[in-house]
């Protein structure tokens, strides 16, 4: 029943990481291409070409933007996704599509006004699109208004369309009245999914389809909602003695994890009414309040959830990640070693974000012995580098990091990767000729690997033979920017200016140690 902690902790998993990468562009974005021009110029001897002054800016496809966009929306990054949806807007403001996902994340961060004015511009843009009439009931049902949606719907002259068909059950349903519930969700069940059409002419616009063939189908997101319900109603009417309250949190469950946070919690709400005892009605109420970030609300909640079951670990979990939220972090700590204490299910998620709470509160010994547990061969890559760095850089503790590489060059020889990790750990632990065989190897497997370069930068810089150095990290550059590796592509960069910068404080008479940098 409790699957989503883990998709919680995935979502959070990823959008920790994607701060960082975005952190990172952040602060070295502004000056990525002047670093380019001078890694440009410095190989060629050509400064006065205009092309290399200004660098190589990257080219993103319309469709590849509303994908990435798309993306960063199902992981809660709707900053970022915001930016790429209004390029996209900037360059076909013809299409339709950009426009709605905006919608998606105005509801999805209560923005109201911003909402008001998007469903005013769409009225003047796209003036018979039935998305309209959607995103106007989505915002009646996040105002609580769920007479008048119930109105609204009710005057659709033309046969209503999926998505409005689905929020109707779903009211249905939270007026008790589940049979027309079940017959609409079985009306939707039986069509076939399939992505929404959505195509680029030369023109610039969206290709017409009639409204007929946009009533046959619906879009993978809603069947994915449609059958969750319908399998909850199903596995309900085989109880002999379910209660109300019962398909009420399991309606509140399916919803939540399907972006319906307001919605899940009116149901979790009258399931409190109806049995105000009901735990996992507090525990569903709790974290819909945290999904709308009602912090103080989600709070308390769980806190009460907590009173009536000191010892579930669910509720130890969704408390210690609105403690979290609400930037409570030794709480936050507590309650997630309370979660591991009590055998949570997820226990290696907890221990994610324990990593991340200790690191932010400089306990490193916590964090090794909680790596100690973590680290295999099946670590993601992202987190095996989080790792390292910690070792490396934050604890002071680089013969930690090379007993962990030592473990995964063993399990994974021929890996460019953990070739790589290894070198890191052995450079940091001033092991230079062995780092070099190492990256020696690493090369073998991939000549084009911009981490490998990255490492021999590193490896030479240390060692003292800059030119090697500076080769290095432009390849590193030039590999990592074909890749799109944001993270390493800045690092290179800045390593290579950060030595054209010593090179001539030196020519001045300044003498700087060299920074501290990672793969």
């Amino acid at each position: 029943m409790w699957e989503m902690e883990k998709n919680i902790y995935k979502t959070l998993t990823f959008t920790s990481v994607c701060i960082i990468l975005a952190t990172t562009t952040y602060v070295y974005w502004p000056v990525i291409f002047e670093q380019y021009t001078q890694i440009v110029s410095d190989s060629s001897g050509n400064k006065s070409d205009a092309k290399s002054k200004k660098g190589v800016r990257r080219k993103i496809s319309y469709m590849g933007r509303i994908r990435e966009a798309q993306k960063l929306i199902e992981h809660e990054y709707y900053t970022v996704a915001t930016l790429e949806l209004l390029q996209a807007i900037k360059e076909k403001p013809d299409l339709i599509e950009p426009y709605l996902m905006l919608g998606e994340i105005y509801l999805r961060t209560g923005d109201v006004q911003k909402l008001e004015g998007l469903i005013s511009e769409l009225t003047v843009r796209f003036p018979d699109s039935p998305a309209i009439l959607e995103l106007k009931i989505r915002q009646l049902i996040d105002e609580e208004k769920f007479s008048e949606v119930l109105a609204q719907i009710k005057g659709v002259s033309v046969e209503m369309p999926p998505n409005l068909k689905f929020y109707l059950a779903v009211l249905k349903a939270l007026q008790n009245n589940h049979k027309v519930a079940k017959e609409m969700l079985h009306e939707l069940e039986v069509l076939p999914v399939r992505a929404q059409s959505f195509m680029v002419t030369k023109s610039g616009v969206e290709a017409k389809e009639n409204m007929e063939d946009k009533q046959s189908f619906i879009t993978p997101n809603l069947g994915k909602k449609v059958t969750a319900l319908s399998i909850v109603y199903e596995e309900f009417d085989e109880l002999a003695e379910g209660k109300n309250p019962h398909l009420f949190v399991l309606i509140a469950k399916v919803l939540v994890e399907n972006s319906e946070a307001r919605l899940a919690r009116e149901f979790a709400d009258t399931a409190i009414k109806e049995e105000v005892s009901y735990i996992d009605a507090w525990i569903l109420r709790g974290y819909s309040n945290l999904k709308m970030k009602n912090f103080d609300d989600a709070l308390e909640d769980l806190r009460h959830a907590y009173e009536l079951d000191p010892i579930r670990p669910q509720t130890h979990y969704f408390l210690a990640l609105a403690l979290n939220e609400a930037g409570k972090d030794e709480e936050a700590a507590l309650f997630f070693e309370k979660a591991l204490e009590h055998q949570f299910e997820f226990s290696d998620e907890v221990r994610w974000k324990l990593v991340e709470l200790f690191s932010k509160q400089k306990k490193y010994d916590r964090v090794m012995g909680l790596y100690s547990e973590l680290l295999d061969e099946d670590t993601k890559k992202s987190q095996y580098v989080t790792a390292l760095h910690t070792m490396i850089n934050m604890a002071k503790k680089p013969e930690a990091a090379l007993e962990f590489t030592e473990y995964l060059v063993t399990k994974k020889p021929n890996d460019a990767f953990a070739l790589n990790m290894h070198a890191w750990a052995l450079i940091s632990n001033n092991e230079y000729a062995q780092a070099e065989d190492i990256l020696d190897d690493a090369m073998e497997l991939d000549s084009e690997n911009s981490r490998t370069h990255l490492n021999y930068g590193t490896l030479y810089e240390a060692l003292d033979e800059i030119v090697k150095a500076k080769n290095h990290y432009q390849k590193a550059y030039e590999y990592g920017k074909k890749r799109s590796q944001t993270t390493i592509t800045n690092l290179a960069a800045k390593q290579y200016n950060t030595i054209l910068g010593m090179e001539k404080n030196v020519s001045e008479g300044v003498v700087e140690g060299r920074p501290e940098h990672s793969p």
